[in-house]
């Protein structure tokens, strides 16, 4: 074994029991009106049934029956006093990083790891009546959902980018039960009559991906009744830049440009050439263009809305035989990226993303059977150039758009066996990406077809 890879499971170790000993001797602390410590495991077996590795230089399909295996603990305190309350733990998850190279890959793409993180350090005051109206501020680092009937496939305001428009359905790591958002940051909350209606202003910032730092200051609203739910909201991704100068790159791979009198060798005339300023070097053999005029450089900057829909059916079954989520028909749709620019995002149809499902009744066998399906009309789906070279564009050209990736369905279900054990079960052809041993994740989902597609199973332990 690399020597490089000892370390970090000791120190998760280490991590976790002294979370275990700080929160515990937190919790003794006087004024304290009540805490809780919640431990909790679980652990995932599956396979990737089919899909299509675009990274594997042999062609082989080596990714179709790919395991996917997971083991998480984490450790969360959760303490109250009066109106103030705070929320802090820490995790260790064993994965195995996604080897995209086949048989050919290095052994460090192999070997299991130990990732340590932070589900949860936040703390929330908590104002007003309850009954009535109430406000709430948390601050820190959480978990955000919005939308209660997303399971997998939806949440696209905070888990999906403007440009490019990206979707995520996992976050290379944790595989299931990821349909929200971790965020870092600020999360101011109104709650109107008697919490049918909520008001969330949020300030979250970019700790991923470039440029990292940014905030995008957002809303959501949403409306609970007993027949029907909705809700809508906005969020202007990378509206405060850290660094402003970084929201518009001015290299040449992220200029869209039109070059006059470019010498075609297949043609006795010059031409003119519109697109990407790279491109215009490899594909035409271009030195000195002759007159270039530089139309747009593609931003970072971008608004996302988001609206959704869901109708409540579950009282007109008989009381004995309806779970809590039986019978709910939901839908949400998205427009990542308002504004059009050239090439890429020149169709606003083709960045509206539209999810839609059902809650099918079990008649109480399990506590929630989901079926999602969703239409993304988009051409495009490798974020290589986004990941790697911190560009806001596709990796891909119009020539080489796709759309057999355009419908993604899901199946979800959930049943407590008791209060201590959970069992999950998710089949899925959805936007799945796995982290590779250099923490890169996949550039286009794995499941890049709708025949593409994997099985997760879980049993979750939990100790309050």
């Amino acid at each position: 074994m690399n020597p490089r890879y000892k370390a970090p499971p000791l120190r998760a170790l280490l991590g976790l029991c002294m979370s275990v000993v700080a929160v515990e001797s937190a919790a003794q602390f006087e004024g304290l009106d009540s805490h809780k410590l919640t431990v909790k495991s679980y652990m995932d077996y599956g396979h990737l049934i089919k899909g299509y590795d675009y990274n594997d230089p042999s062609k082989k399909n080596t990714i179709t029956n790919l395991p996917l295996s997971r083991t998480s603990v984490s450790v969360i305190q959760d303490m109250t006093a009066g109106r103030f309350d705070v929320s802090v733990g820490l995790s260790g998850l064993v994965w195995w990083p996604y080897y995209g190279g086949g048989a050919n890959a290095d052994l460090s793409q192999k070997i299991m790891q130990v990732k340590p993180m932070v589900p949860v350090a936040r703390a929330r005051w908590q104002f007003g009546d309850p009954g009535t109206t109430s406000e709430s501020i948390m601050l820190g680092t959480f978990n955000y959902k919005y939308n209660p009937d997303a399971k997998n496939l939806g949440e696209y305001l905070y888990r999906s980018g403007t440009y490019p428009g990206y979707i995520w359905t996992n976050d290379g790591w944790g595989l299931m039960n990821r349909a929200g958002n971790y965020s870092q940051g600020l999360l101011f909350t109104l709650s109107q009559m008697g919490g049918h209606l909520k008001h969330n202003a949020s300030l979250f910032m970019e700790t991923v991906y470039y440029p990292v730092g940014d905030f995008s200051p957002g809303y959501d609203f949403s409306f609970v009744s007993k027949w029907i739910d909705f809700g809508g909201g906005a969020v202007f991704n990378h509206y405060l830049p850290l660094r402003p100068s970084k929201e518009v790159p001015k290299d040449q791979a992220n200029t869209y440009a039109t070059v006059k009198d470019v010498p075609d060798p297949t043609l006795p005339d010059t031409v003119t050439y519109t697109g990407r300023l790279s491109d215009i070097f490899t594909d035409h053999l271009i030195v000195n263009p002759v007159d270039t005029v530089v139309l747009h450089h593609w931003t970072f900057k971008g608004i996302k809305l988001m609206g959704r829909v869901a109708l409540n059916l579950g009282p007109l079954l008989p009381e004995e035989i309806r779970g809590p989520e039986d019978l709910r028909i939901f839908a949400e749709a998205a427009v990542l990226g308002v504004e059009n620019q050239p090439l890429y995002y020149a169709k606003r149809s083709e960045r509206i993303p539209v999810m839609f499902g059902v809650n099918v009744p079990t008649f109480k066998m399990l506590d929630v059977l989901s079926l999602q399906g969703e239409y993304y009309k988009s051409p495009y789906n490798d974020i290589y150039s986004f990941v790697q070279e911190s560009l806001p564009i596709w990796s891909t050209t119009k020539t080489d758009s796709v759309h057999s990736d355009d419908f993604k369905w899901s199946i979800y279900a959930k049943k407590a066996v008791n209060k201590y054990v959970s069992v999950y079960a998710q089949a899925a052809s959805d936007h799945f990406r796995l982290t590779d041993g250099s923490l890169s994740p996949s550039s286009i989902p794995l499941t890049p077809r709708s025949k593409d597609w994997y099985y997760l199973l879980r049993l979750e332990f939990s100790l309050r």
